[in-house]
């Protein structure tokens, strides 16, 4: 089956290394292998071929998730040497001034820490200095067992990611990570400048020939837990923000962290959406249009390490 190429960081001098990070000469060796013995159509190609119905087994498209400037200023190079388009899917809350945390915290624990077990040691150790009677939950099978789908996340990883989406409210991880950001000295606000594309950016991608598409306004990790009023908000302040600034309206988008429900795909439906990126490729026995599936980059490299 046909499936999109997910992106998400990429590092340089100036943008650091973190998990699942590619240098641009890694990219590069990626692109090429990945020509070798596929055909990566041009992200405009991809969607008429959609609409079509006439995409072929073989058939490869990438994208890029976040609107990061290091998939600007390192991988955008890469594409323009090959004569390679792509689609970028946007969360438009930090084009107006806000920061969103998950992007933040990222980059916190990439710089902050030796490496990000130490950041995982330490944020443990927060958690249960907090709460001392969930040490039975961070040994739990739940805990190891999270996110199975993704064969590269280690034991950390999981139960990092159980604990952040499964069994803290977002006021409390954000009370930890807050308290961790001080003791480390780290600046969200300064970092904040140099995480995400502007608008002129934006507009230098379509020029280029390049497919802008949704992903949300402020990207809830957890959007398929939203009531409908609440997904159809996220997509609609999404929607118009790119429709004003591109000048057309945006056909294509990708489920921020593969959370979405029927009611997710209703409202993109009646928004004129007609192509929509899962984050895996797990076989889905009715999958429709707006659930095209994407292999992540990781499983593309010769050891797999987590992208977020």
């Amino acid at each position: 089956m046909a499936y999109g190429i997910m992106f998400h960081h990429f590092h340089n001098d100036f943008h650091p290394v973190g998990q699942g990070s590619l240098a641009a000469a890694q990219l590069e060796e990626m692109l090429e292998n990945l020509q070798q013995k596929q055909t990566i159509l041009p992200a405009d190609e991809w969607l008429q071929r959609v609409i079509e119905g006439t995409l072929q087994a073989d058939h490869r498209c990438l994208t890029f998730d976040d609107a990061l400037l290091c998939q600007y200023e390192v991988a955008l190079p890469v594409l323009q040497r090959r004569g390679l388009t792509a689609f970028w899917f946007v969360y438009s809350s930090v084009f107006f001034g806000n920061r969103e945390w998950l992007e933040i915290y990222r980059h916190f624990r990439s710089v902050a820490f030796a490496s990000v077990d130490h950041f995982y040691q330490a944020f443990f150790a927060a958690t249960l200095r907090l709460l001392p009677q969930w040490q039975e939950r961070l040994s739990s099978p739940q805990a190891s067992g999270h996110l199975a789908d993704f064969a590269f996340y280690s034991q950390n990883d999981r139960i990092f990611r159980y604990l952040r989406d499964e069994l803290l409210t977002t006021a409390l991880y954000d009370q930890l990570m807050q308290q961790l950001m001080q003791q480390q000295g780290y600046d969200p606000a300064q970092a904040a400048r140099h995480l995400w594309m502007c608008d002129e950016q934006l507009l230098d991608l379509q020029q280029q020939g390049h497919l802008i598409g949704l992903h949300s306004f402020s990207h809830p990790t957890r959007l398929d837990r939203l009531p409908a009023a609440a997904q159809q908000q996220e997509y609609q302040r999404n929607f118009t923000h790119l429709t004003h600034l591109l000048g057309q309206s945006p056909r294509s988008m990708a489920h921020p962290c593969n959370a979405y429900n029927q009611d997710t795909l209703r409202l993109l439906r009646e928004m004129g959406i007609q192509l929509g990126f899962r984050s895996n490729r797990l076989a889905l026995p009715d999958r429709t249009s707006l659930e095209w599936p994407r292999e992540d980059h990781i499983h593309l490299l010769p050891t797999a390490a987590p992208a977020a």
